[in-house]
C-alpha cells in the first residue's frame, strides 16, 4: 500500500517540474522562485494548522520540533537549490538531475552508516539510473546551462539526505505534527533567503494562482504527508527506488503541459526506469518472503 501511494505521489511530483518551469522559468516569470516556495509552504501549512488547532493538538514536544526542523533544513535547502536550478534549465533535464537522488541515497547510507543495498535494490537502481540517462539525453538543449545543472545536482544530494533523515525519525512521531514543522521550517527558510538572492514579485494572474494552489495542496500538503507516512513503513533505499519514477513522469508532463517533446530515446529511458522499479520492488518482496520464517 505504501509503495502504491508513493508511486501516485511521484506522478504528482513529476508534474511540478513543468508547472514550476512555467511559473519561474526565464524572462518575465509570473512568480520569483523563492517567493514561490514561501507562498507554497504557507498555503500548505494553513489548513494543517487549523486542523490541528481544532483537535487541540497544536502543541508539540521538543523532539518533534528538533527532528522536524532538521528535516526542514534539508528539505528547504533542497527546494531552494532545485527551484533556482529550474529557473535556468528545462523541466525534463531538471527531472533527471533531481532523480539522481536514487543513486545518492544508497551512497550516503553506505558512507554514513555502512549500510549496503540489497542485490535487487542495487540492480533496480542501476537500471533506473541508466533509464534516467537515456531520458535526459534527448531532452537537454544543445547549450545546457551549467549553473542550473549544478544547482539541481546539489538539490538531489540534499533531498537524498532528507529521505535518509526522515526515514530515521518518521516512526518516532505522529505524521501531521512532523509534517507541519517541516513545511513551516521550509517556508521560513525561503522567506528569509528570498529577498537576499532575487527581486521578489508575484503577478496577479488567475493561472498563476491556480498553479500555486495546485503545488500547495497536492504537491506539498498531500504529497509530503504521504511521504512522511510511507517512510514509517519503507526503508530509505526503497523510497529512493520509487523516486526513480519521478523523472519519467516529469518528462511526460513536460511534453503534455509545456510542449517539451519526447524522443524515441527518451521513451526507452522511461521504460527502463519502470523496469528498474519493477525489478527492485519484486526482488525486495521476494527476498522478504524467503527470509520470513516458516510457520
Amino acid at each position: 500500500m505504501a509503495d502504491l501511494a508513493l508511486a501516485a505521489i511521484m506522478a504528482i511530483w513529476g508534474s511540478t517540474f513543468a508547472v514550476v518551469r512555467a511559473l519561474v522559468g526565464g524572462g518575465e516569470a509570473p512568480v520569483s522562485p523563492l517567493l514561490l516556495v514561501a507562498v507554497r509552504m504557507a498555503l500548505a501549512s494553513a489548513p494543517l494548522v487549523v486542523w490541528l488547532a481544532v483537535r487541540g493538538e497544536l502543541r508539540f514536544s521538543r523532539s518533534v520540533w528538533r527532528d522536524g526542523l532538521i528535516c526542514a533544513a534539508l528539505l528547504g535547502c533542497g527546494f531552494l537549490l532545485q527551484i533556482e536550478g529550474q529557473h535556468r534549465t528545462t523541466a525534463s533535464r531538471s527531472g533527471f538531475l533531481t532523480g539522481l537522488l536514487v543513486v545518492f541515497v544508497p551512497l550516503l547510507e553506505l558512507v554514513l552508516f555502512r549500510k549496503r543495498p540489497s542485490g535487487p535494490a542495487a540492480a533496480g537502481i542501476a537500471l533506473a539510473f541508466g533509464g534516467m540517462a537515456l531520458l535526459s539525453s534527448g531532452g537537454a538543449s544543445g547549450h545546457a546551462q551549467l549553473v542550473g545543472d549544478l544547482l539541481t545536482v546539489g538539490c538531489a544530494v540534499v533531498f537524498a539526505g532528507h529521505i535518509i533523515a526522515l526515514g530515521r525519525v518518521a516512526d518516532r512521531h505522529p505524521v501531521l505534527p512532523l509534517l507541519l514543522v517541516q513545511l513551516l521550517g521550509t517556508g521560513a527558510l525561503a522567506a528569509v533567503a528570498g529577498p537576499f538572492v532575487e527581486r521578489q514579485h508575484f503577478t496577479s494572474d488567475p493561472r498563476a494562482f491556480a498553479a500555486v494552489a495546485y503545488l500547495a495542496v497536492f504537491a506539498t500538503l498531500l504529497a509530503f504527508g504521504v511521504q512522511t507516512w510511507a517512510q514509517r513503513r519503507l526503508p530509505p533505499v526503497r523510497m529512493a527506488l520509487l523516486s526513480a519514477l519521478e523523472p519519467a513522469f516529469a518528462a511526460v508532463w513536460a511534453a503534455v503541459l509545456i510542449g517539451e517533446r519526447l524522443s524515441r530515446l527518451e521513451l526507452w529511458g522511461g521504460a527502463l526506469i519502470v523496469l528498474g522499479v519493477a525489478v527492485g520492488e519484486a526482488g525486495t518482496a521476494l527476498l522478504s518472503r524467503q527470509r520470513r520464517p516458516a510457520a
